[in-house]
């Protein structure tokens, strides 16, 4: 949209589908449609505006809640401003990011809007001293234990279900999230991620059962744990079914290497949004300044076992020896 002078507001808020019609100077009628999106300490609203109304604009929250560790929505918001304005009706594909505010212009798929979410909602939560790893957690033998994501997909599933198997429980399976000092805040809790939005498909992902039913006969009993906790030690698996095993304990450098790598992660600037369109930049000087301060903080106390080998049993072996 243009710009135009101030819009006269109608009609009050519809009891059913929380839709405001407005018209700017007569020229056409526009529903706003708004959801607000909650995880832990941050809240933001998504406001739609379209001639045709707005059933939902998040139907399924299972990618939101895998990828950033728990999340809710809402229809409707008391937030005074919208954080992401979709304007609907416009003819031509558009994203832009400026005065923190999303704007969005055209037809875009639910799972591209969510990806857009994560890294929003993300670069929110770090400002806010919430610290986002990719990543497994569990609880075994009296040790709260982070499976680091690192540089890629190498063994972190794998490992939460080998430790399952000999009775661990679960704190998270692909995010963590911490505060400054390592407690643990809440995290993702389904093993599997069994459903994409559109936007979100990967061919290159197998289905997760595949890999459980090459190393396992079947899924362990899961569990979930209940309690506090402070992460005690990081384990990064490298696991390809091939690797003689190797195993030892990772230098200061590296230890921070990865866990900036793995919190870098949730800002997607690897991430194409759609054909032509790259993730905006949440990220600024001041979060990546403040994420290295955590780290530095949280790699000091806490000891990173490295174990790169063939097949889940060996990674937790290897672990055993360390705790």
């Amino acid at each position: 949209m243009g710009h135009r002078e101030r819009p006269v507001l109608l009609a009050a808020v519809e009891a059913n589908h929380y839709t405001l019609s407005i018209a700017i100077k007569g020229e056409f009628n526009m529903n706003v449609y708004t959801e607000e999106i909650r995880c832990d300490t941050v809240a933001i609203r998504l406001d739609v505006r379209s001639e045709e109304e707005v059933p939902f604009i998040l139907e399924d929250m299972t990618f939101l809640n895998y990828r950033l560790g728990g999340a809710e929505n809402k229809i409707g918001s008391g937030l005074p401003k919208a954080d992401i304005i979709w304007n609907k009706d416009e003819s031509k594909k558009t994203i832009t990011y400026k005065d923190s505010i999303v704007t969005l212009g055209g037809e875009w798929f639910e799972g591209e809007i969510q990806r857009i979410l994560v890294s929003f909602i993300a670069g929110r939560l770090f400002a806010n001293g919430r610290y986002l790893f990719h990543s497994s957690a569990v609880n075994y033998r009296g040790k709260n234990i982070l499976f680091l994501g690192g540089e890629g997909n190498r063994g972190k599933s794998m490992s939460q279900i080998e430790t399952c198997k000999r009775g661990a429980t679960i704190l998270s399976t692909e995010t963590t999230v911490l505060d400054f000092n390592g407690n643990y805040i809440m995290g993702s809790q389904k093993v599997y991620l069994r459903k994409r939005a559109k936007g979100t498909e990967r061919i290159d992902k197998p289905n997760q059962d595949e890999g459980v039913a090459k190393f396992f006969d079947k899924d362990p009993d899961y569990a979930l744990y209940k309690g506090e906790a402070n992460i005690d030690i990081v384990m990064m698996p490298d696991m390809d079914g091939n690797y003689a095993t190797v195993s030892g304990m990772m230098s200061d450098y590296e230890k921070q290497y990865q866990t900036f790598h793995c919190l870098c992660d949730y800002f997607g600037m690897h991430i194409l949004l759609a054909p032509g369109f790259p993730m905006p930049m949440f990220d600024t000087e001041e979060l990546r300044q403040k994420r290295a301060d955590f780290i530095n903080n949280f790699t000091k106390t806490r000891p990173y076992v490295y174990v790169r080998c063939a097949k889940p049993e060996n990674l937790i072996d290897e672990l055993e020896k360390h705790l």
